[in-house]
């Protein structure tokens, strides 16, 4: 019987032994990758069931301060680049999936999940957004041209137009109208004109942009998580 017992556990030692030896084994690197797939899942599914109604409903400190670690870890895990090496991956459309930057009067504004940001090569970008005042709908472009330093784009605000109803085109293509002039100008004082600030692009991929913006003239540093459209 002994002997029995010891064949058997002999059998079980070996096995296990055999397995765990044949097992692979993940390099650093793949642990890496499978740690910021895991990070970019955590920060779209925050964001997402963060998404108010209008982009000032977003305005939740205790969802930054979920995201802003798992931003932090993200960032830490990636080679670092200058915004010169990742300005082709930010140029193109981009849908905002949530953001606590300034809006409007809370309950007014851009809708939050109709914003969207397109930048061109050219050194310059359109908000884009579909906003709601009460009854009465609109769209909102606002401009911002930006030049490239180490870390973070130089931004300044230089125009803004609306339209007097919602439209349902391509960002692209209401960006490109917006710059050829086809909407009317805003009313003076409704937008940010002149004002300068910074936006770094923290992460940025071929799906997703993280940026932290902000500057003197907006009164803090603010969070934006953004999708390829």
């Amino acid at each position: 019987m002994k002997r029995l017992v010891f064949i058997f556990s002999t059998l079980v030692t070996s096995f296990f032994v055999t397995t765990a030896i044949a097992a692979p084994v993940k390099s650093k690197a793949s642990v890496t990758r499978d740690r910021i797939e895991d990070l970019i899942i955590q920060i779209e599914d925050i964001a997402y069931n963060a998404q108010g109604v209008y982009d000032s409903d977003d305005n939740d400190p205790a969802v930054r301060a979920k995201l802003d670690p798992l931003v932090d870890e993200l960032v830490s895990l990636v080679p670092k680049r200058t915004e010169a090496e990742k300005l082709p991956d930010v140029l193109g459309v981009w849908y905002q999936v949530w953001s606590d930057g300034p809006g409007a009067p809370k309950g007014q504004g851009a809708l939050a999940d109709s914003i969207y940001q397109v930048v061109f090569p050219e050194g310059y970008y359109w908000n884009i957004g579909r906003d709601q005042f009460g009854q009465t709908k609109s769209m909102g472009f606002l401009r911002g041209k930006f030049t490239v330093a180490d870390d973070a784009l130089q931004i300044e605000f230089t125009k803004a137009v609306t339209n007097p109803e919602w439209l349902f085109s391509s960002p692209i293509s209401l960006a490109m109208k917006a710059e050829l002039g086809v909407f009317n100008d805003s009313p003076p004082g409704t937008a940010p004109i002149g004002k300068k600030g910074f936006l770094q692009n923290v992460y940025v991929d071929e799906y997703i942009r993280i940026c932290r913006g902000g500057g003197d003239e907006f009164g803090g540093t603010y969070l934006y998580i953004l999708e390829r459209d």
